[in-house]
């Protein structure tokens, strides 16, 4: 007899669609009959994941308070998965000015770079910390590593996002890359020259669980560029995109199969 997989799902935080990110994260599950999902806009009540196989995170600019960060490291480390996607690692704090104007947003002062005091530990646990991203645009993705079973039989593709730059923590396993390189307009790094290949997929593995973690997935809806401005281009981004989701199906797969060892009537 199998037994439910329950996942828990996070999404919240600043300037995304994150509406969308979680219609098209439960139409997924969906496919998989074996899956139950709990939803959430914060990180309160992570005692849902005593349950749980997996906790798939979308968000930005929303940490963890510290206990919340142990609590989501133990489940990894006790054999749960995370997968994270875009924003989970990036902390928004504005310079002192002045105020600048970018792809028609208004904003206080550039936006700096994630600092290394901002939730150490959940940081490491993810694997990286966002440093920037370049406008959106093309991006070519190379399969890396076609021995994973996220990644087994994929194949290179293109797609429209925001190319992100982050800086990796502790060791990473990176199956899809890309290379790309340009102005940053609205963040203190106002140039990135190094077009070395960049991770868009990686997993890392974390005592029996791990993390599966992907820059991918910009999306905004009208009203969610408030305070900064009243409306904003609707984005749909990767969202309607098959690589893209073809991705996040996945990763939903790859978190129905953690090892975590479950009660039967859980």
């Amino acid at each position: 007899m199998t037994h439910p997989r329950r996942m828990h799902v996070i999404t919240g935080g600043k300037y995304h669609d994150f509406d969308l990110a979680r219609l098209r994260l439960l139409e997924l599950m969906a496919e998989d009959d074996r899956i139950r999902a709990s939803c959430a806009m914060d990180y309160e009540g992570l005692h849902r994941l005593d349950g749980c196989a997996g906790l798939i995170l979308y968000t930005c600019d929303m940490m963890p308070s510290d206990s919340q960060a142990e609590a989501l490291d133990a489940f990894v480390r006790d054999g749960g998965r995370i997968f994270a996607l875009h924003a989970v690692n990036a902390h928004l704090e504005f310079t002192d000015g002045p105020e600048i104007v970018t792809s028609g947003v208004r904003i206080p002062g550039l936006v700096k770079s994630t600092a290394e005091h901002i939730s150490p530990l959940f940081m490491q646990l993810l694997g990286s910390r966002f440093v920037t991203h370049l406008a959106s645009q093309e991006i070519h993705v190379c399969v890396e590593d076609a021995d994973h079973p996220v990644t087994r039989g994929m194949k290179d593709f293109t797609i429209v996002d925001e190319p992100y730059v982050a800086t990796p923590l502790g060791e990473i396993r990176t199956l899809l890359s890309a290379r790309y390189k340009g102005p940053t307009p609205g963040y203190a790094t106002v140039e990135i020259d190094d077009d070395s290949p960049r991770p868009q997929l990686y997993v890392k593995d974390h005592g029996r669980g791990g993390v599966l973690y992907s820059p991918l997935g910009h999306a905004c809806g009208k009203y969610d560029m408030r305070p900064l401005m009243a409306e904003a281009p609707v984005v749909r981004g990767p969202w309607n995109d098959r690589n893209f989701l073809d991705i996040v199906s996945r990763g939903i797969a790859w978190l129905a199969d953690a090892p975590r060892h479950f009660k039967v009537n859980a």
